[in-house]
């Protein structure tokens, strides 16, 4: 027997490590980010909200879930001005999104040429260096919790987290 707060964090625990298996996915993979990839996205995020709102608030899951549609804006974006538009806002959410998420999109993308690219990357890179206090991010979110200072597109947690998601899909 799981007592009802328990299983809420459990479940949450489960939010917290599917969206962090997610975006760690979304920036390790190798194929282009195309037209389906983002519908794809948008499915994703849809499916992710309408599960975990049956077990959690509205607002928890909607807060979990943001920084994927803030991805899949960005990774959408089709002009410099989009892609910096898009990064600010991610930063008022995601205080510690490094300039190497738009680097790591922008070249995933389909059809950016790579001047461009280079634009895109300098201007969120200068951004993000905008946004720092003594040098670090405002405050510590998804990409750099718990006070860590560099961020890296390694494995977060892969092992614990598929062993999670598989136990969460088992048991539903």
């Amino acid at each position: 027997y799981i007592e009802e707060r328990s299983f809420r964090r459990f479940v949450e625990a489960c939010l917290e490590e599917t969206v962090v298996v997610y975006v760690d996915h979304l920036l390790t993979q190798r194929n282009y980010i195309k037209e389906d990839t983002i519908e794809r996205m948008r499915l994703d995020e849809e499916v992710l909200m309408d599960f975990f709102r049956e077990y959690l608030n509205v607002s928890k899951v909607e807060n979990r879930v943001r920084i994927l549609s803030d991805l899949r804006e960005l990774a959408s974006a089709e002009s410099l001005d989009t892609f910096t538009l898009i990064y600010t806002n991610i930063l008022e959410h995601q205080p510690d999104c490094p300039h190497e998420v738009v680097e790591k999109l922008v070249g995933l993308r389909e059809g950016i040429p790579r001047k461009e690219a280079k634009e895109v990357v300098q201007e969120c890179k200068e951004i993000y260096e905008n946004s720092l206090v003594d040098g670090n991010p405002p405050k510590a979110g998804f990409f750099l919790p718990k006070g860590e200072m560099s961020f890296t597109f390694q494995r977060v947690l892969m092992e614990e987290a598929e062993i999670v998601l598989v136990h969460c899909k088992c048991n539903l």
